[in-house]
């Protein structure tokens, strides 16, 4: 005769561990089945659905991170750029957001610029999204005139910048895998060159940078031309933080293939010379490391090291210099 298991010895303990994330909770499910034998089908359904209606009443009260989170800033006007619908504002830290730094903010409503100048104290409201960032709200609170205006983005004077045609200086770099490389190892091959650093917080500055790379990306893994003559390179402006283990870490984040883009860091002068052929200009604070105000700039270079094209801040598209790029391969 079959033996026939009894609910009443059946005896079993569900441990459940919540944990609290910054955006959701997840939930830990640990079983510890105290007494198991040859369990009938009946048995087996009672167990089965007990705990199917735990998790279930559990899933309940999960939420996912939620896709706009919105922050309260407060700062001071450091200028205005109307034609791009910003402001650059050097503001107090954004608590579970960003240090206090100085960074150009955009608006979706122009409204907002109405009447507003360099100088204002203010306080706003940033909107934040997986894609985007921009002011919702500006409300000036006081005015005090600006102690350094030489000191800010548009005061800031760089030296030579390399135009079309000229050659790309070259310099000495740490990949992500630690190996000392030089700009001129990857002569022979179309370069894709843009600037960016790993804690930048604001999804329109660098992680822009970011995805419209992997888009290139995925571009060039489609296309055995493209794939055996164009290389992605990003090169960081933060080397202090940005070492090659973080870098590394951070391209498997993004998705890049290192047979097609490759992440460079190195001596901080060095870079910062690099980049100032660009037009790169950065201001850190030497209080707050992680307090970098730049701008962007994305260079299109050609096999013999020339530059092609400077694309300027963060309004150019991956389909614009695909359509470049394959223009300049197809005048060779």
């Amino acid at each position: 005769m079959a033996w026939q298991a009894d609910p009443r010895n059946f005896e079993w303990q569900l441990q459940l561990i919540l944990v609290e994330g910054a955006a959701s909770v997840n939930v830990f499910v640990f079983l510890d089945v105290t007494y198991i034998a040859y369990l009938d089908k009946t048995m087996a359904r009672f167990f089965v659905y007990r705990f199917l209606i735990v998790i279930c009443l559990l899933g309940a009260g999960c939420r996912p991170a939620p896709e706009t989170v919105t922050y309260e800033l407060r700062g001071q006007i450091i200028s205005i750029q109307s034609e791009k619908n910003e402001l650059t504002i050097t503001h107090e830290e954004i608590p579970g957001f960003m240090p206090a730094m100085t960074m150009s903010f955009a608006v979706e409503d122009v409204r907002l610029l109405m009447g507003r100048k360099p100088g204002e104290f203010v306080e706003a409201t940033l909107v934040v999204t997986k894609r985007k960032a921009f002011l919702s709200r500006i409300e000036a609170t006081g005015f005090a005139n600006l102690s350094d205006p030489a000191g800010t983005a548009d005061g800031f004077t760089m030296g030579k910048v390399v135009r079309a045609q000229e050659p790309v200086q070259d310099a000495e770099f740490l990949d992500q895998d630690n190996r000392r490389i030089r700009l001129t190892a990857f002569q022979g091959q179309y370069i894709v060159l843009t600037f960016i650093y790993t804690r930048c917080p604001m999804p329109t500055f660098c992680p822009l940078m970011d995805r419209h790379f992997a888009t290139l990306q995925q571009a060039i893994q489609a296309n055995d031309t493209l794939s055996a003559k164009v290389r992605l390179i990003s090169v960081t402006f933060d080397p202090q933080y940005d070492r090659p283990a973080i870098l590394k870490e951070h391209a498997q984040r993004v998705g890049a293939d290192n047979r097609f883009w490759t992440f460079l860091t190195g001596d901080e002068l060095v870079i910062t010379n690099f980049a100032e052929q660009f037009g790169i200009w950065v201001a850190l604070d030497e209080e707050n490391t992680s307090d970098i105000t730049h701008n962007l700039c994305t260079a299109l270079v050609d096999r013999s090291g020339r530059l092609i094209r400077i694309y300027r801040g963060n309004e150019w598209t991956p389909e614009q210099l695909l359509t470049d790029l394959k223009s300049a391969m197809g005048s060779e």
